[in-house]
C-alpha cells in the first residue's frame, strides 16, 4: 500500500499540478488571489516542462545503463522473463493481440529459447488473483509465444507472485537452479536493476538480458514527442527508482 501511495499519489508530477491546483482552489475561497494565482503558475510551469523537458530520459538512463547486454554464453541452463502483466482482454475478445508493452519481453527471451532449444524457459507474471484472468494473461503469452515459434508445452508459468520480488523467488523455487547453471534473467533494461537487485539478495546468479529501453545515451534537452508518452515513460522511471529503494531499504533487494 505504501508502495502504491509513493509511486502513485507522491511522486507522480501529473498529481502534483493536480495538488497545486486544488492548493489554487482552496487560496482562492479564502480570497487569498495572490496565492492563487502563483500556484496556479507553477501548475502551468510544471505541467509544460514535464512535456518538453526529457525528464523521462534523465531518470531511466542511469537505471538502463546499469546492465547492457553481455556477450551470451555458450551455453544456458535456463531463461526466466520477468513481466508484471499483459493486457488479455483484447486478445480473448478478438483472438488477435492487442497493444501490448509486454510483447518486447517476451519476444526476447523467446529468441533466447530458440537459440538455445535445450534451456528451460520460465515466465513469471500476473496482475490478478483471477483463475479464468490468468487463464486469459496465460493465453495471451502463449500465442506471442508460439508466433515467435516456441512451442506451446515448453514455457513453464509462475502465476502467483504479486511482485518483482515474488516473481524472482517463486522462479526459484519452479527452477532450483543448481550450483554452476547458468540462467538469464529477460526484463526491460528499466525494470533491470530492481530485478538483478532481488536475484542477488536470493543469492540466485544470473545473466541480465536488457529486452528493450526508453531512453537513448545521449539526447538533446527537448522532446518533441507526444506529450502523453513523456508522462507515462516519467511515471515508469519513477516507479523503479522508488521501487529499488523502497525494495533495499526493506531488505529484498542488495
Amino acid at each position: 500500500m505504501i508502495y502504491i501511495l509513493l509511486t502513485r499519489y507522491l511522486f507522480e508530477p501529473v498529481a502534483w499540478v493536480l495538488y497545486l491546483m486544488i492548493a489554487a482552489i482552496v487560496a482562492g475561497h479564502y480570497r487569498r488571489e495572490a496565492l492563487r494565482d502563483r500556484l496556479l503558475i507553477a501548475g502551468a510551469v510544471l505541467l509544460a516542462c514535464v512535456m518538453i523537458l526529457p525528464f523521462d530520459l534523465l531518470l531511466a538512463r542511469p537505471l538502463e545503463n546499469e546492465y547492457p547486454r553481455p556477450p551470451l554464453p555458450a551455453h544456458i541452463d535456463g531463461i526466466v522473463i520477468l513481466d508484471g502483466s499483459v493486457p488479455a482482454d483484447v486478445f480473448t475478445n478478438r483472438h488477435v493481440q492487442g497493444e501490448n508493452s509486454s510483447t518486447p519481453r517476451i519476444l526476447a527471451g523467446a529468441d533466447l529459447a530458440k537459440r538455445f532449444p535445450t534451456a528451460t524457459l520460465i515466465y513469471s507474471g500476473t496482475s490478478t488473483n483471477d483463475p479464468r484472468a490468468k487463464a486469459a494473461e496465460r493465453a495471451t503469452v502463449q500465442d506471442i509465444l508460439s508466433i515467435a515459434g516456441i512451442a506451446p508445452g515448453r514455457t513453464l508459468f509462475e502465476q502467483t507472485s504479486r511482485d518483482t520480488g515474488e516473481n524472482l523467488v517463486n522462479s526459484m523455487k519452479l527452477a532450483h537452479p543448481r550450483p554452476g547453471q547458468t540462467w538469464i534473467l529477460v526484463t526491460s533494461a528499466l525494470h533491470m536493476p530492481r530485478a538483478m537487485a532481488v536475484a542477488n539478495r536470493i543469492g540466485w546468479r544470473m545473466v541480465p538480458w536488457p529486452s528493450h529501453y526508453i531512453s537513448t545515451t545521449s539526447g538533446g534537452w527537448f522532446r518533441m514527442g507526444p506529450p502523453a508518452d513523456t508522462l507515462v515513460s516519467i511515471d515508469r522511471a519513477l516507479h523503479e527508482w522508488i521501487g529499488l529503494i523502497v525494495y533495499r531499504l526493506s531488505g529484498r533487494a542488495r
